[in-house]
């Protein structure tokens, strides 16, 4: 047992290091074995407040994770082994354990870390989730025990913050997706399962179609079509969401290169955490330059929803992008993160507005007058209202009426794959133009 009373500790972060895990809870689980006594897996998730998962850098995050790691430190005794996965998950191994007391020991990680961290004058909540598989009785495979554990992590989630759950034999379907998402996701790229469809917005007063949203989606070999508000937050948390705007990025690029007598703009989702990569400009033009394309046939398109704090940082890259000719969308308008002083001085070209509007509408006609001032506002400030998830006649009727700009939504078309969207621009048209009143 001697050798077991270590923790292990990475001397830069004071976090343990990944690669001893695995040797250090083999020789646990062979102890074990041996003396016929019960080890616990448990995976732990940290649950950030959202102003700090928005912001990767964020000096306050790593004083909080540091803080949570000495927590549980004092939460677990020598003989036990933590193992920190990625920016908010950890494993514990705990050994000699009943069931029982293991549900005792969650309890008390939970207390120790679930609290308001104190930083200065700014406050924040934290919560955490544990999940439990017992060793030899929910497996006896290393492997198998921290699948498993993550599986019941997100089982405890869907109970509610600050729960732990043991495995008990029998599966959840939902935690289970969520785990084989989250595992296979970095082979998803590699096997080409990852690939981007079109949907089509089209100009109300040009009558024509006049740009294409990108949008990425995943075929996974088991579970089949995985919607991207499933599997995208995973891309963040592994730290690939990065990779896959560039992916998006230059194929629209090559597809500009092959079809450059088509004037479509071609819109695609561009993060706040990505607007903020330093070499990202740089980066941006090798790609231009080596398709040797126009800038102005891209619109990025960022999100409303992102902190004050770091609205000065977003203005001035998005003043350089505007430079060198890219257009700037304004997504999901209507969020309220921010003042009108900080939007009025982006440099953006349209705004979207969120889905709530649409739906608003719908359900309540009052909200004619309130969406009819924001079109109204936007026009006087020289920008483009785009309106998005629109399905039906009823509903693009009343845009229509409301002198918004561009329709996008399954009324105009489903996304479709880039060649067989070009197939049917001129059917789109026709169609949408024979429903205008």
């Amino acid at each position: 047992m001697d050798k077991l009373n270590k923790k292990i500790n990475d001397k830069h972060t004071n976090l343990p290091e990944f690669a001893l895990f695995n040797d250090r809870l083999n020789l646990t689980l062979s102890f074990s074995r041996r003396y016929q006594m019960s080890t616990a897996i448990c995976y732990l998730r940290v649950i950030l407040p959202k102003e700090l998962t928005d912001n990767k850098e964020n000096q306050i995050e790593t004083f909080i994770m540091n803080n949570v790691f000495s927590r549980l430190n004092g939460s677990i005794r020598d003989v036990d082994t933590i193992i920190k996965v990625n920016r908010t998950d950890f494993i514990i191994s705990i050994v000699d354990i009943t069931e029982d007391d293991c549900g005792l020991i969650c309890e008390r990680i939970i207390s120790y870390i679930s609290d308001i961290y104190k930083i200065g004058s700014n406050h924040f909540t934290i919560s955490s989730s544990i999940g439990v598989c017992m060793f030899p009785y929910g497996s006896k495979h290393l492997q198998e025990l921290q699948v498993i554990s993550k599986i019941q992590m997100y089982e405890a989630l869907n109970t509610g913050i600050n729960q732990f759950s043991i495995y008990k034999g029998i599966f959840n379907d939902i935690a289970y997706r969520k785990v084989l998402i989250e595992s296979d996701l970095p082979y998803a790229i590699k096997k080409k399962q990852l690939y981007i469809e079109y949907q089509p917005q089209f100009h109300l007063s040009e009558g024509k179609v006049t740009g294409f949203e990108s949008l990425i989606r995943w075929n996974h070999p088991r579970l089949g079509e995985i919607s991207p508000v499933e599997f995208l937050p995973y891309l963040e948390t592994i730290g690939m969401l990065n990779d896959i705007f560039f992916l998006v990025f230059e194929e629209v690029c090559k597809n500009i290169a092959n079809e450059p007598s088509r004037d479509i703009k071609y819109s695609i989702n561009l993060s706040v955490n990505q607007l903020l990569l330093p070499n990202l400009v740089q980066d941006l033009e090798k790609i231009i330059n080596k398709y040797s394309i126009p800038t102005t046939q891209i619109s990025l398109e960022i999100t409303e929803d992102i902190q004050i704090y770091t609205v000065k940082e977003v203005k001035e890259k998005l003043h350089l992008l505007k430079k060198i000719g890219f257009t700037i969308a304004l997504d999901d308008f209507g969020n309220g993160y921010f003042s009108f002083s900080d939007f009025i001085e982006l440099p953006i070209d349209f705004i979207k507005l969120d889905r709530d509007f649409v739906l608003s509408l719908v359900k309540n006609k009052k909200y004619k007058d309130i969406i009819s001032s924001i079109v109204v506002m936007a026009h006087n400030l020289g920008l483009q209202v785009i309106v998005e998830g629109v399905e039906d006649y009823n509903q693009f009727q009343d845009w229509y009426k409301l002198n918004c700009d561009i329709i996008q939504g399954y009324f105009i078309s489903k996304p479709k794959p880039y060649t067989a969207l070009l197939g049917s621009i001129k059917a789109i048209e026709l169609r949408v133009n024979s429903s205008i009143d």
